[in-house]
């Protein structure tokens, strides 16, 4: 499986800036995309707990296999 890329970090966040940034839960929506990527660089199931805007955000910004 292949790791996230700066391409796919900077598109990532900047949707999730875009978009969330002037939110009350923007900071906790950074901190589950972060680790989304981690776990998904190290080939992991996701927590059940990250939200689903991160969720979504992961299969849109995922490396092509």
């Amino acid at each position: 499986m292949p790791m996230f890329q700066k391409e796919n970090i900077d598109a990532l966040f900047g949707e999730l800036k875009r978009d969330y940034d002037d939110k009350d839960e923007s900071e906790q929506l950074h901190r589950d995309a972060h680790l989304a990527i981690a776990y998904h660089d190290a080939n992991r199931p996701l927590p059940e707990a990250t939200d689903a805007v991160v969720l979504d955000l992961i299969e849109r910004h995922k490396p092509a296999d």
